[in-house]
């Protein structure tokens, strides 16, 4: 807004078409009218009286006359409950913007007024706001335009005022309050956000790289009146702002978790997260890699432990839940963060635990040592975080392990076979929680402990062995027998048992065949009625007994 110069063009000054000539004022009668015979411009009535403290007009232009009737220029003029002002000419000045120099001991501060339609300067009264020219403006009770940051009453801020607290609006150089746009806040104030921090956020300011805050078609700050995040779309994103109004850079507030509980974080609490590098949007069906707030967890948080989390369509993270993005199942633990090698649910939507997959040993799955193995199903997810991390399923799944290379087997649903300690037999194959039994391969062979009674033998590759009285030799040397496909013996024998009809009835003896007299006078070993003899089979080849 240029400032304006008023001028006086005594050629050309309106007054002088409705002026009476000398000669007219030479007539015996008075006439009401202007004159300037004194070298003022005043207005005399019929009497010849100059009028005072009045506006008159000419032609399209009002004039006003003082005390003493003379015309008034340049200068506010006080009548009423109204203010005008008279240009150099001595115009009524309407419509139009006034700047203001000079005038402070009169009362009138440095700036700009405006004049109305009546000539009328603009004032806050009860409403402050007035549109001009399709921008809305403020002045104060005097009349002038204010910029800068201003209160919810419509008043500028005193030194004495912090911006982000006490500012509601903020009108440019040109006075026109902020509407539909976006400020830098460090671009136009410097300071005042040393010391606040944010409940909603939980962050200090000094943690910000750049403070940005909205003003909305209302002309206001955008800001949470609560103890919740005020979410505002503009222009198709999602921005988040807190209670100085502030746009959210980072993570929403979310309740704080115990480190003591690091095994099984959860938060009731929302979490959702605006990101900065892409222009604080709220990221909404979005995977993103960052580290946890400070209060979702104060050691990941110091130690800049990065994970993977996703959210929905809300911008909301998907939390204690196994989620399907983009047609693969991913884990999601109770703060949020993408879980990968071995995780535990209770059902799919209750975390129980997660665990890297090189910090066991085959012993550990059998034993069943993984804390909430006994009662949640064990699911697998691809350690390759980086690159994949979701669900693994199949009867093969090869996993590296502390102790070497093993074989898993996880169900289309991702749940383990013989998850929760229960040992289960599919695709002719033992497994318990995910692991599947196999042999030792410097032994050959291995024996399951099915049930209290029963033992089944497997081979390296953990299919189970059938045959009804059949004898297999291990890589040790020793025999194992094995009667209705179940084991019900092992020796050590020179030579390999034999089935006989002898003198304890039929069954597997103990054979020699260098022996000329009785090649079964070892006598019984095995037969259909007897229990399974364990006494000659070694550590390496129990599998899984109790």
């Amino acid at each position: 807004m240029k400032k304006r110069k008023f001028t006086v063009t005594a050629a050309v000054f309106v007054l002088s078409a409705i002026l009476l000539s000398e000669t007219q004022m030479k007539t015996v009668y008075a006439v009401e009218g202007w004159t300037n015979d004194s070298g003022e411009w005043m207005y005399l009535d019929k009497s010849d009286q100059p009028v005072t403290e009045v506006w008159k007009q000419s032609k399209d232009s009002w004039f006003y006359l003082d005390s003493e009737g003379r015309m008034v220029r340049d200068s506010f003029i006080e009548l009423g409950n109204g203010l005008y002002y008279a240009d150099l000419d001595g115009r009524r000045v309407q419509n139009n913007w006034v700047w203001s120099e000079g005038r402070e001991p009169e009362g009138y501060a440095d700036g700009w007024y405006y004049f109305g339609d009546n000539g009328k300067a603009y004032r806050r009264t009860s409403g402050f706001k007035r549109v001009i020219g399709g921008k809305t403006y403020v002045f104060d009770e005097k009349g002038k335009m204010l910029t800068g940051w201003i209160n919810e009453s419509g008043e500028s801020l005193t030194e004495d005022d912090n911006p982000l607290v006490d500012g509601l609006y903020y009108a440019g150089e040109d006075g026109a309050l902020y509407s539909n746009v976006w400020m830098d806040y460090g671009s136009v104030t410097l300071g005042a956000a040393d010391g606040l921090e944010s409940s909603i956020t939980g962050r200090n300011y000094s943690e910000y790289k750049e403070v940005w805050l909205y003003f909305d078609s209302n002309f206001k700050k955008l800001k949470s009146n609560g103890d919740r995040i005020k979410q505002k779309t503009i222009d198709g994103n999602t921005y988040g702002f807190d209670e100085y109004g502030i746009m959210l850079p980072w993570w929403s507030q979310v309740a704080s978790v115990s480190n003591a509980d690091r095994s099984n974080p959860t938060s009731s609490e929302s979490a959702k997260y605006f990101a900065s590098y892409d222009g604080g949007r709220l990221l909404k069906n979005a995977w993103f890699w960052m580290c946890p707030s400070e209060n979702l967890d104060e050691q990941d948080y110091s130690d800049g432990e990065y994970s993977w989390w996703h959210t929905d369509q809300k911008g909301e993270v998907y939390r204690n839940q196994i989620r399907k993005v983009y047609d693969r199942y991913y884990a999601f633990d109770g703060l949020g963060r993408m879980r990968t090698g071995f995780v535990l649910f209770d059902g799919r939507d209750a975390f129980v635990a997660s665990y890297d997959t090189n910090d066991w040993t085959a012993e550990s799955f059998i034993n069943g040592d993984l804390y909430g193995l006994e009662k949640a199903d064990l699911y697998l997810f691809s350690p390759d975080e980086l690159n994949d991390g979701s669900m693994q399923t199949g009867a093969e799944v090869k996993v590296e392990l502390d102790d070497g290379i093993y074989t898993f087997g996880f169900g289309s649903n991702g749940i383990a076979y013989g998850s929760r300690n229960k040992l289960r037999k599919t695709k002719n194959s033992f497994y318990i929680n995910g692991l599947r039994l196999e042999a030792d391969p410097e032994y050959g062979y291995g024996v399951v402990q099915e049930d209290g009674e029963t033992y089944r033998v497997v081979g390296t590759n953990g299919k189970i062995m059938s045959g009804d009285k059949k004898v297999i030799k291990d890589k040790e040397g020793g025999w194992l027998i094995l009667l209705n496909g179940r084991f019900a013996a092992r020796v050590e024998d020179d030579d390999k048992p034999r089935w006989y009809n002898g003198d304890e009835g039929p069954g597997f003896y103990h054979y020699d065949q260098s022996s000329k007299e009785d090649k079964y006078s070892g006598g019984l070993i095995v037969n259909y009625d007897s229990d399974a003899v364990l006494d000659n089979l070694p550590d390496e080849e129990r599998l899984n007994f109790e």
